[in-house]
């Protein structure tokens, strides 16, 4: 199961309006009880990690997906690794609570500083969003927060992507942009349009940031 682009935006149509909802202030106690019914109906039945994990990914490379990663150890229940061009690829990794990802991302951290270097810096995609057609950022950061990797084998950026979608909602992402054995430098600008593409933030409390060591 893939979510479609139309499929993306009913999802963050549906968010939208119940974060404007309750964030207004209704008089009438009858539609108080409608919406605290149906936001516990959404809360419970929420969308498969199956389908969440794919989110970020471009939808037409969803089905080419594999489980495992080429280059990482497998952290979540729920992965991806994919090919965007023949040189450059990405990785998500997807959980549904914050104890598994901390345990996830240390898992990670320690494999990525025994394998090659680590590094923190940023990566500004605010006119590759445009430049590609992505309006599902309502709040920001464009200019991301990420730990920068360079190996032997592949280079690229570590995002961790924490609650973009709904306040208090566990839905978090491990996501590795990079290349296929080159240079970041060589492949950056393609990078950058494949993190702009599918990238979402509708939650103003939500963030990105790089990875974290917690030992």
């Amino acid at each position: 199961m893939s979510l479609t682009k139309q499929g993306k935006t009913i999802i963050l149509l549906s968010i939208l309006l119940l974060t404007l909802l309750t964030a207004l202030y209704l008089k009438s106690d009858e539609i108080n009880v409608y919406i605290e019914v149906h936001l516990k109906d959404a809360a419970n039945d929420p969308t498969p990690p199956e389908v969440m994990l794919s989110w970020y990914m471009p939808p037409d490379l969803v089905n080419k997906a594999v489980n495992q990663s080429p280059y990482f150890p497998s952290i979540s229940r729920y992965s991806g690794s994919v090919n965007y061009t023949r040189r450059t690829m990405m990785t998500v990794w997807y959980f549904d609570n914050y104890v598994d990802l901390k345990i996830g991302e240390q898992e990670l951290y320690n494999y990525l500083e025994e394998h090659g270097n680590l590094q923190d810096g940023t990566v500004d995609i605010t006119e590759t969003l445009e430049e590609v057609g992505n309006d599902n950022t309502i709040y920001g950061p464009t200019e991301l927060n990420v730990s920068i990797y360079e190996s032997n084998e592949t280079s690229g950026y570590f995002a961790v992507i924490i609650e973009p979608f709904m306040q208090n909602q566990s839905e978090y992402y491990v996501i590795y942009y990079g290349t296929n054995g080159k240079p970041i430098d060589e492949q950056n600008e393609t990078i950058k349009k494949l993190i702009s593409k599918e990238y979402s933030m509708i939650n103003k409390n939500g963030y990105v940031r790089g990875l974290q060591n917690y030992s």
